[in-house]
């Protein structure tokens, strides 16, 4: 029964992650044919910031799910649905916030991230015409993990799916035959997102999962464990982003615009990795929040030991994956002789760095989802403030382009020491 009720929400996470995952591949396999080596440098300059909004979305909706899952294997069902009209409230706030900061500072923002002659244009129109959408990208980011907490993975799942099938579709129409370059792979984008988020609102518009409306009005205790759940996933989401934005300027600093696009390349295939790890992590969250609620520590370390297995063995296979393929994704990223040169160097870092993401990262789902959120922010916020910005100045300073490929394994060595103390090296608690 155990092996059932875990499948049930790990198999519909993983596969939307994963679709996700390959979606974004395919989305730089256009630009890279359509476009050039160019176009996939501006996205790779654009996307940092276009992942804000994003894991806006993500902190708020995973926040409201922990304690609605929690709640709910306390009894109480009735605070339980305060947690997820809170989290809408806000979902709905940010996203119009963030459609007009974002649109009206576009320019500036693509400049600021180290944007050159060649890539600003295109950086920002990519940015601004995201920018439109994202009351469908903070909503359904938003919405998903509470839908899948409330016992709907499949619903979850379906929704993903039909929204990626829709941006491949137009990526296709858009960038391959419209010619529309960036931006049409930024329509097609948030045409496939509101399509992701139409069914996720349209479950809580049934009379059986309705939300009742004083449920919405924001209770600033309610919010504040919200924001303090949600502040790790956030930081999940972003502080990645914002290194990104650093990685970028010391790979354009020691090889250019050709070492750009296949850094670019790496982050496209390191992706459906990542996003595996990030779906089993994510699909665990409701049983292990739940558990957490009722007190069944015996299945809360059960539900954890066989995340970390499944995991672990994702990282390392993945990794190995990639490495053994990748003159096959060069090819076919339509990468040029030097920018597959670059690849072949880079990948191997890469390949040895993904089993450690997958304990790191399946340590700070842990941690947040069993409600012990201090652990799981000191990981987040000491990878994505310390340990990948001081790399990142100190490690391209001492060995060039090399230490720019040296920077994740050396911090998420550290994160793996820490985690481990985390876990076994004190008494846990709640």
């Amino acid at each position: 029964m155990f092996y059932k009720n875990y499948f049930k929400y790990i198999i519909p996470s993983m596969i939307s992650f994963t679709l996700t995952g390959i979606y974004s591949i395919i989305d730089g396999l256009f630009i890279g044919q359509k476009v050039g080596y160019l176009g996939l440098a501006a996205v790779g300059i654009a996307w940092p910031i276009a992942a804000v909004t994003y894991a806006i979305g993500e902190g708020l909706g995973m926040g409201g799910s922990v304690i609605s899952s929690i709640r709910r294997g306390e009894g109480k069902e009735r605070e339980s649905r305060e947690a997820i009209g809170n989290s809408m409230t806000m979902i709905l706030i940010s996203a119009v916030l963030v459609t007009i900061l974002v649109y009206n500072l576009a320019g500036t923002l693509t400049s600021l991230i180290g944007a050159d002659e060649g890539t600003h244009g295109l950086a920002t129109i990519y940015l601004r015409t995201l920018s439109l959408g994202a009351i469908a990208q903070i909503g359904y980011c938003g919405l998903l993990p509470i839908v899948r907490s409330l016992g709907h993975p499949v619903l979850a799942m379906v929704s993903v799916v039909t929204g990626c099938i829709i941006n491949i579709v137009l990526d296709w129409l858009f960038v391959w035959v419209f010619l529309w370059g960036v931006r049409g792979a930024a329509l097609a984008t948030i045409s496939g997102e509101f399509v992701t988020a139409l069914p996720l609102v349209a479950f809580f518009l049934k009379k059986e999962n309705r939300i009742p409306g004083n449920c919405f009005r924001v209770r600033p205790h309610i919010l504040k464990h919200i924001l303090r759940i949600g502040v790790s996933p956030f930081g999940l989401s972003i502080l990645p982003s914002l290194s990104i934005i650093l990685l970028n300027l010391q790979v354009v600093r020691h090889g250019g615009d050709t070492a750009l696009a296949a850094y670019s390349i790496v982050g496209y295939v390191l992706s459906i990795v990542q996003l595996m790890v990030q779906g089993v992590s994510e699909g665990a969250q409701p049983m292990l929040s739940f558990n957490t609620g009722s007190g069944d520590r015996k299945m809360v370390r059960r539900t954890a030991r066989l995340t970390y297995a499944i995991n672990l063995g994702i990282g390392l296979a993945g990794g190995l994956t990639l490495l053994f393929f990748i003159r096959t994704i060069a090819v076919l990223y339509n990468a040029g002789p030097e920018t597959t040169a670059v690849l072949l160097q880079a990948m191997p870092y890469f390949t040895l760095v993904m089993p450690l993401y997958g304990f790191s990262r399946c340590t700070v789902d842990y941690l947040y989802a069993t409600d012990r959120s201090g652990g799981a922010s000191l990981m987040v916020y000491l990878e994505g403030l310390v340990l990948m910005p001081g790399f990142a100045l100190l490690l391209p300073s001492l060995l060039g382009l090399k230490g720019v490929w040296l920077v994740a394994i050396f911090a998420q060595t550290i994160l793996l020491t820490l985690g481990l103390y985390l876990l076994f090296g004190r008494k846990s608690g709640r």
